[in-house]
């Protein structure tokens, strides 16, 4: 499976090829790139980006965190920039870890996100299904939560199978290791509290999968989910259209 262009400085870029759907088909590589903020990209990096075939970005990071680490390509001539807040309507992760029983679940945070966040999801996704050339990257601040979900519902509404699904989501742990080790250290020097910082900073493959049970639950899966917050078919197929080519 293609994990996108290898990049110096960047830890958790990686493409949606190569997942099995239901139809036999496989999603292809070159449609979509995950990713975290991009911070350290350096020259090299940027060369290799390019090169890749990346024409858009759409960044889902809040106006706090875009001011504090502007994308280094928002102004690139070469590249379409889009800044969407897809958690404008939720609040903080500290104000929701108060008064959790057993500690804070990232689980919950999905949840309250796809419920209350529904708009900007489906303005993202509308983004995501234009005819854009080349590829297009979208990332968050880790490239793990709000990335994840958008990636999850990409591949689940391409057929593409669950255990898939949630593999790709948990590849976090592995394949961003050196960012979250980075964002580790950084929450401990804020004096967060360590086993809060490891639920926050996870990607246990049950988070996803509890989602996503969640989303079979109250919407009859991922695609009655797109239907509910505003998402049309032809939208939908577009999305599909463009993954699996």
């Amino acid at each position: 499976m293609a994990n996108g262009p290898m990049l110096s400085g960047v830890h958790n870029i990686r493409g949606l090829g190569g997942h099995p759907t239901g139809s036999g088909e496989r999603t292809r590589d070159g449609a979509y790139l995950r990713g975290d903020a991009l911070r350290g990209l350096d020259s090299a990096g940027l060369a290799a980006l390019l090169a890749s075939g990346l024409t858009t970005i759409l960044d889902l990071r809040s106006h706090h965190e875009v001011d504090e680490a502007p994308n280094p390509l928002a102004d690139h001539d070469a590249v379409q920039y889009r800044h969407l807040p897809l958690y404008d309507r939720l609040a903080t992760i500290d104000a929701m870890a108060q008064g959790q029983p057993g500690g804070f679940d990232m689980g919950l945070r999905y949840r309250a996100g796809l419920s209350g966040c529904g708009p900007a999801f489906a303005e993202a996704l509308d983004f995501l299904a234009q005819p854009h050339p080349g590829t297009v990257l979208f990332h968050c601040t880790a490239g793990k939560d709000r990335t994840g979900l958008i990636a999850a519902l990409l591949l689940e509404n391409a057929e593409v199978g669950r255990d898939a699904v949630v593999a790709d989501y948990a590849r976090t742990a592995s394949h961003g290791a050196g960012l979250i080790a980075v964002l580790r250290a950084r929450s401990r020097a804020r004096g967060t509290d360590p086993a809060h910082a490891e639920r926050v900073l996870g990607s246990r493959p049950e988070t996803m999968r509890a989602t996503l049970d969640w989303l079979d639950r109250e919407h009859g899966g991922a695609v009655g989910y797109l239907a509910a917050i505003g998402v049309p078919e032809a939208t939908r197929a577009a999305l599909r259209t463009r993954l699996l080519g």
